[in-house]
């Protein structure tokens, strides 16, 4: 890991000459910061989360990394902070629920336990345990099994598609050929025309498929993650409660 730590670290400081390389380099500033984090080095990690600009789509992951680091550090308060940045600018749910839990377990290590039970509330109450949800992801699963099968199918269409308009080429175009020839050449371009029309339109509803797929499946994750956020949502606030019972000393 110590070299990959050093290979990173080197790529960060060449110089930005093209917009590609500015990914490169944000990428390896994330990379960076999730390799300082597993080596325990949470403030070096939080320096290179920092890095990635508010307008990158990686901006919120890196706010919720940051965020991760400064509660290893035992810095509630600057969690906080945080936290609240990446709830004002993250609209997906993906980051939200942790985002609120984590809140909760910040106000409940300071003591604040009224607002701690706000953001479990906001958990159990927004995203509420659903029965049966496993054997309702399992019919879903069921679903994109058959999907898949379908875009498989139209993966080979258009294979059949593209080797049919391969026999067809080159049309060579000759004055000295007979008119009949001239005419069959007409027709054979324009079913070559047709062929690929229907090749650029089985391809755009495959990748439209594989698109909605790989959605799902996301989906179906999220919901599994949901599922367990409602749960520590429940015992977090059951833990406030009973930490709101003890005197202070």
């Amino acid at each position: 890991m110590a070299q990959s730590v050093k290979a990173f670290r080197k790529l960060i400081t060449l110089p930005i000459i093209r917009p590609e390389r500015q990914d490169v380099i944000i990428a390896a500033h994330l990379t960076l910061g999730y390799l300082y984090y597993e080596l325990g080095f949470y403030r070096e990690a939080i320096k290179h989360f920092a890095e990635i600009p508010s307008d990158d789509p990686v901006f919120n992951e890196a706010l919720l990394a940051r965020s991760w680091a400064a509660i290893k550090l035992n810095d509630y308060q600057q969690a906080i902070i945080t936290l609240n940045e990446l709830i004002k600018h993250s609209q997906e749910d993906k980051f939200v629920e942790e985002a609120h839990f984590l809140l909760g377990q910040c106000y409940l290590e300071l003591g604040f336990y009224d607002f701690a039970i706000n953001e479990y509330n906001y958990i159990i109450d927004r995203f509420p345990a659903t029965n049966h949800i496993e054997a309702r992801l399992a019919r879903v699963e069921l679903g994109l099994k058959e999907q898949a099968q379908r875009a498989e199918k139209l993966r080979l269409d258009l294979l059949v598609l593209e080797s049919k308009l391969l026999d067809m080429l080159p049309l060579y175009n000759n004055s000295s050929v007979p008119k009949y020839i001239k005419d069959e050449r007409k027709r054979l371009e324009q079913t070559r025309d047709n062929l690929i029309k229907n090749i650029l339109e089985e391809r755009k509803i495959f990748e439209e498929f594989q698109w909605g797929i790989q959605k799902m499946r996301e989906e179906i994750e999220l919901k599994r993650r949901r599922k367990h956020w409602h749960a520590y949502a429940e015992y977090g606030k059951a833990r406030a409660y009973f930490l709101k019972t003890i005197p202070p000393r």
